[in-house]
């Protein structure tokens, strides 16, 4: 017998969806971007990007659960073509995370949905994310959500951290695009 009072999986997925709030990062989230001191030698990057975002060149979306950020992604925002030939404004994807608690509970694509309808407002055509080679989880997400691989990126960069010590990255990546 079947228990008509069971919500099906669409409900589980939207009561979930409606528990995930998205909302503008502030410099009042700097600490919080840290990630309780797993991405403090970011501080630097976090500060530059929120004066970005208050001058309006990028937009920083949190999804908080309750009262707890549990996922970001930052969008820079570009008028000139980036990693293509194509001639469309784009919108570039990035410090997208989602804590590992709430991995496969749909704050991910609820982020990445956001982020896209933020640029689409803007009048932007084209979204692009690069995602490590490794990390397959995310680039299948990507793909679900509608993107494509349309080059490779060596994915070498340096950065200073919060100390003002020079870090070199290597992180060789697929560079996915999508058409809004």
């Amino acid at each position: 017998m079947v228990d008509k009072t069971a919500p099906t999986v669409e409900e589980s997925s939207a009561e979930r969806r409606a528990q995930i709030n998205i909302r503008l990062a502030t410099a009042a989230d700097l600490k919080t971007l840290e990630w309780d001191g797993e991405y403090t030698h970011y501080r630097r990057l976090f500060r530059r990007a929120i004066d970005e975002a208050e001058r309006g060149r990028r937009v920083l979306l949190l999804a908080e659960i309750g009262d707890q950020v549990v996922g970001q992604i930052f969008v820079q925002l570009m008028t000139r073509a980036t990693f293509s030939t194509q001639r469309a404004s784009s919108g570039y994807l990035y410090a997208f995370r989602v804590k590992p608690p709430y991995r496969n509970r749909g704050v991910g694509s609820h982020l990445l949905h956001a982020a896209e309808d933020n640029l689409e407002s803007q009048g932007f055509r084209r979204a692009v994310i690069s995602v490590a080679k490794s990390n397959l989880a995310a680039k299948r997400l990507y793909e679900r959500a509608g993107y494509v691989v349309f080059t490779v990126d060596p994915g070498e960069w340096s950065y200073l951290d919060h100390e003002g010590q020079l870090r070199e990255v290597l992180e060789p990546a697929f560079v996915m695009e999508k058409w809004l």
